[in-house]
């Protein structure tokens, strides 16, 4: 008790208050812990599998033929719509490596992602443009933050090579291992 008492709690609190700086910076750890928690309980079903992330890519496929890419930021970034599935979403990049629509984050569309590495220092998004241009579709797995635990994690972006209005697109979903 006398850990909690001395200068522990003196560090924390200033004439009987919290300091504020301290709470912005514990808060967040503890909202991260917490977030870390809930996702390491979560059961199985939550998780997207790689015959979903394929089918997803299907659709958005056939959505993207039939509507164009202009109209890819706003279906695919839809919450509730028909293309976020757990943690599962599309994605569409234009041939120079620039995000058209991102599922999971909107922020991203307009933005150049084409020098985009992973932890590891891997350019995976080259790697998936190069993939689509030279096979038309193929796999690409490298790290990244998983957004149902927020842990770096494998993943395999599916990806293919989409004709829209006669220019080439790379369209991806990625699937957490």
């Amino acid at each position: 008790m006398s850990f909690l008492s001395g200068s522990f709690l003196s560090g924390i609190r200033a004439n009987g208050r919290f300091r504020a700086h301290t709470l912005l910076t514990v808060l967040p750890v503890l909202l991260l812990l917490l977030v870390i928690a809930l996702a390491a309980g979560a059961p199985a079903g939550t998780r997207g599998t790689e015959a979903e992330a394929k089918a997803l890519l299907d659709k958005a496929a056939g959505f993207l033929h039939q509507h164009g890419a202009a109209a890819a930021p706003d279906a695919f970034g839809r919450r509730d719509g028909a293309f976020i599935d757990r943690d599962l979403y599309p994605t569409l990049i234009d041939r120079d490596g620039t995000m058209v629509a991102h599922g999971w984050t909107p922020a991203l569309n307009g933005a150049s992602v084409l020098d985009l590495k992973d932890v590891d220092g891997r350019p995976f998004i080259r790697e998936a443009l190069a993939v689509a241009a030279e096979r038309g579709a193929g796999a690409v797995t490298y790290k990244w933050t998983d957004p149902l635990s927020g842990q770096i994690a494998p993943k395999t972006m599916h990806v293919r090579r989409i004709e829209l209005e006669g220019a080439p697109y790379l369209l991806s979903v990625g699937v957490y291992r």
